[in-house]
């Protein structure tokens, strides 16, 4: 079935029918910034009413949750940090706060109510607007930095243990949070260039991917991390912008992007500012952009979930991307030749505008972390067009690789925004039967497992370490099989 793009159903939000006719409107917001309940400015109300009148649907406040989150604050530094108080957090009432601090390099002490984040996010959502909230995990040092959205109590895991962090994930009630890789780093943190021996000790465990968490092979640490892992900012900061910086053009994070996608992690694009100032959703035009069934804070997860995402530089341009009929986020067979692969655009502002679009993918190969294996960060292009105007866009001669593989796009537009798209994934190569794949499996047989090599696990519906099994060899049943033990499966 053909599917159309519908009229807009209001001023800021597009709709787009998918294959299925389910329609979804496009939303505008951000997943990562700071208060004075951890290193920042401003309470976390103050920080979503800022977000709402800068004309955002959605906003995430996202408070370190370790104690050290002051060790470079400055002048941010005032003590009030949700690891010393849990309540800055999830308290149930206004809470009163003394903050000794400097100002103009002076001392300065402030006693001051307010409400704690959860609260402040419940009473800042309207109809109009959801207030997210989260925190901000680990150090850089110790793993890199993830945002853990939509968790409800203060994370308690030691700093930089990812295993421990999924464990407690595991503990969670209701829907499981959602994890964004932060400003990722894959050329600094990944690749040890000789330098001063102490660097090394700040590398090869970005994530929890060091030997002694979840790596260092990535095939594991991709089963360990996917059932919450989502997310990943291609567009971080300005982080300590004091005021909005007009024209801002971002030292991008595509190769991270490329590269952990390559790694077979399902994630989508994202936007952050990381402001530490009062500058919520106005310090730049950056955007993430969702396609979701209404503006509801259940709806934006399954959203980011199922990877109908983008990230823009403008802050009202939309696209999407459509493969074989497939809107991007989807799994889909592989096939000798896309069908048809198809990109929409729309700036209200611009409607005329002239578009260089970039198609990108490669296969899946995960790769090991270790000191001898460097690696580069570096996207794959595998076809280039120029298009104009708004509407949906088909773009010709762009054949996948061998195997299972993944293809997103780049859109630049003539005077230098920039948009991503989330990918689509492809589960084989051309002439495996669909019925095999991984991917078609879940919907079928409750059991599975792989008919080849010496594996003696099987796995439950939902597993992520199930989109590691060849097409060729998967096996699926009613029952387990004989002589084999379950995995331990960490289920979507």
């Amino acid at each position: 079935m053909k599917r159309a793009i519908l009229p807009l159903l209001c001023a800021a939000h597009l709709a787009v029918a998918a294959r299925t006719d389910t329609t979804y409107k496009t939303y505008f917001g951000l997943l990562h910034a700071h208060t004075m309940i951890c290193d920042g400015s401003g309470t976390p109300e103050e920080a979503y009413i800022m977000a709402r009148n800068a004309g955002l649907h959605f906003f995430a406040v996202t408070p370190h949750n370790h104690i050290e989150a002051e060790s470079g604050a400055k002048e941010r530094k005032d003590g009030v940090l949700i690891a010393k108080d849990n309540n800055l957090y999830n308290g149930t009432a206004p809470i009163t706060v003394t903050r000794k601090w400097r100002v103009d390099g002076a001392p300065y002490t402030e006693t001051m109510t307010m409400k704690p984040l959860l609260m402040a996010a419940q009473a800042q959502t309207t109809s109009n607007f959801v207030a997210l909230y989260g925190q901000e995990y680990s150090t850089i040092s110790s793993g890199n930095h993830v945002n853990v959205l939509g968790v409800k109590t203060v994370l308690k895991a030691t700093n930089g243990n990812y295993r421990q962090l999924l464990a407690e994930l595991a503990t969670q009630s209701g829907p499981k949070p959602v994890i964004q890789l932060n400003h990722p780093e894959v050329e600094n943190d990944l690749v040890w260039k000789g330098g001063k021996p102490n660097d090394k000790a700040k590398m090869y465990n970005d994530y929890g991917i060091d030997a002694g968490d979840l790596g260092p092979d990535f095939r594991s640490w991709v089963a360990a991390m996917q059932p919450y892992t989502h997310l990943i900012e291609v567009l971080s900061g300005p982080a300590m912008q004091e005021a909005p910086v007009r024209g801002y053009r971002y030292n991008d994070n595509e190769n991270d992007y490329f590269f952990y996608l390559t790694q077979g992690l399902h994630v989508s694009p994202s936007a952050g500012q990381d402001n530490h100032y009062k500058t919520w959703g106005t310090v730049t035009d950056a955007r993430t952009g969702v396609l979701a069934r209404n503006l509801s804070t259940d709806a934006l997860y399954d959203a980011m979930r199922r990877g109908r995402t983008f990230v823009t530089e403008d802050k009202n341009l939309t696209t999407a991307l459509y493969v074989n009929d497939s809107l991007m986020g989807a799994t889909i067979p592989g096939t000798a030749r896309y069908a048809n692969i198809q990109v929409y655009i729309k700036d209200a502002d611009e409607p005329n505008a002239q578009y260089d679009v970039y198609v990108y993918g490669a296969a899946i190969a995960p790769t090991t972390v270790t000191d001898a294996t460097p690696r580069k960060a570096a996207t794959a292009l595998l076809g280039r067009t120029q298009v104009r105007g708004n509407g949906l866009h088909t773009i010709k001669g762009v054949n996948p690789v061998a195997g299972a593989s993944f293809v997103y796009v780049r859109v630049a537009q003539a005077g230098g925004d920039r948009a991503w798209t989330a990918p689509v994934w492809l589960t084989m190569a051309s002439g495996a039967p669909a019925a095999t794949s991984a991917a078609s499996a879940v919907a079928g047989a409750p059991y599975f497992w792989s008919g080849g090599g010496s594996s003696k696990v099987y796995h439950v519906r939902g597993c992520a370490a199930m989109s590691q099994i060849k097409a060729e060899n998967m096996r699926t049943g009613t029952t387990p099989p004989k002589g084999r033990t379950r995995h331990k499966c960490l289920v979507h």
